[in-house]
């Protein structure tokens, strides 16, 4: 089911009209609100953001380099999850993207959307435009007794300096962040070996709550990438858009979402750093799974539960 959304435009959203909405929709938006408009949208509660953001990190020369910039808890996690793949004898591997291996890869995703309540199976889509660029993709991969228990497809894009996480699935039975986090920290790896400097997860829909989850985020900024606007990584992609999220019947209790701080001079905004933004009914909300050193704070806003 599509995510119950109204747009309205910079007036109405000013002015109240939207509220005659409010029993219908979760979520009111005004697409690609002026840049002039952002301060009094901010103060009539909505926020201005990126429609896209892009996650990326720099690999660094050395591994221990960048792990000094995770917590010590998330450095234990990255260890953790090498470990217990040891333990389960997986072997963890970097193969060419071949026709058999995206078909391995696509049955595994497959089946990983399928369980999602708002899934939608892109690579499934894409795959004759994958194949035919096979040549730029590596894929990582971790087999047990060589059936495929988990796979990321990367997309290696020279003239960025970058490697590209483009997709990514597990097995059912390991589908906690233990599996992924050993995927993406070979994404790394792999950036550093073709000695690219950047290593991207890919771009979200920047409303964590519908498609993607709360959790995602955490994840991603967790393994030490930053959320940027995907405008700033690639120009013409992506729009802007002013946000009010007024109630949960779609959305998932917390919706997270991430808009421009405000800055001196709105005209600078589109370049501005980004600020966490949760949406609960709850009082007591855990905020620090959604911690990221890279962004400029948190901010609880407090929505009806229908």
């Amino acid at each position: 089911m599509g995510l119950p959304v109204a747009l309205v435009d910079v007036d109405q959203a000013l002015n109240g009209q939207w509220r005659a909405y409010e029993h219908e929709v979760d979520l009111i938006r005004v697409q690609d609100p002026p840049v002039t408009a952002w301060p009094q949208l901010r103060e009539a509660g909505f926020l201005p953001k990126p429609q896209v953001v892009a996650w990326r990190a720099e690999a660094l020369t050395k591994e221990e380099d960048y792990l000094k910039r995770l917590s010590q808890k998330d450095r234990y996690d990255v260890r953790a999850a090498y470990r217990k793949a040891a333990e389960l004898g997986f072997q963890v591997g970097v193969e060419p993207l071949t026709a058999p291996v995206l078909t391995e890869f696509l049955e595994l995703y497959e089946r990983q959307v399928s369980t999602m309540r708002h899934g939608w199976a892109v690579a499934v889509e894409q795959r004759d435009s994958i194949l035919a660029e096979a040549g730029t993709y590596c894929a990582v991969t971790v087999r047990s007794e060589g059936s495929l228990v988990g796979a990321c497809l990367n997309q290696d894009l020279p003239a960025r300096d970058e490697i590209r996480a483009r997709f990514s699935a597990v097995t059912p039975e390991q589908r906690s962040d233990s599996l992924s986090r050993v995927l993406y920290w070979e994404t790394l790896r792999e950036a550093r070996a073709r000695q690219r400097r950047w290593a991207s997860l890919g771009r979200d829909i920047n409303l964590y709550g519908h498609v993607v989850k709360p959790g995602l985020f955490s994840f991603k900024s967790r393994l030490g990438f930053t959320a940027i606007p995907g405008q700033l990584l690639d120009p013409g992609s992506g729009s802007h858009q002013a946000d009010r999220v007024i109630r949960f019947g779609e959305l998932s209790d917390p919706t997270l979402l991430l808009s421009y701080a405000p800055v001196a001079g709105e005209e600078a905004a589109v370049g501005a750093p980004l600020r966490v933004n949760l949406f609960t009914p709850s009082e007591e909300l855990d905020t620090r799974p959604f911690r990221s050193a890279a962004l400029t704070g948190t901010t609880v806003h407090t929505v009806r539960s229908d």
